[in-house]
């Protein structure tokens, strides 16, 4: 990622920055930005680098975390009906799966509102559920 910055430095007509494993395009500025400031020590750039999609059953899902820790994270009905803050919710916890790397077992952790929440790794499929304990 650092050369991927210093490459969008030293092009000065670079407009953006594609970011196939999350499907998404990422301002130069955004991109330095958020980049710089994750290798510097600070939160994980989970806007840009990942991306998050509604399910069929209204589930949020993330496209792209899976690059980075082989999972996607998945917050489940009705934890996402607030789409607003489930993102929220979502671009935290990814910061903390990037952070701790492979989730083997459930993890319990609490939101920033209180709510005790349930981080459990599927068997069978590359995600990382999230529910309300």
């Amino acid at each position: 990622m650092a050369l991927a910055c210093d490459l969008v430095r030293h092009f000065d007509d670079l407009l953006a920055v594609g970011w196939a494993p999350a499907g998404s395009v990422i301002g130069r500025r955004f991109f330095e930005s958020v980049t710089t400031a994750w290798l510097d020590g600070g939160p994980f750039p989970a806007l840009g680098l990942t991306a998050f999609v509604e399910a069929p059953d209204g589930a949020l899902q993330s496209v792209g975390l899976a690059f980075w820790i082989d999972r996607e994270l998945r917050i489940e009905p009705p934890l996402s009906a607030d789409r607003v803050a489930a993102t929220r919710l979502a671009i935290r916890l990814v910061n903390h799966l990037v952070l701790i790397g492979e989730l083997e077992a459930d993890d319990h952790i609490t939101a920033p509102d209180g709510t005790r929440l349930v981080l459990r790794p599927s068997r069978e499929r590359a995600l990382i559920s999230v529910w309300r304990e």
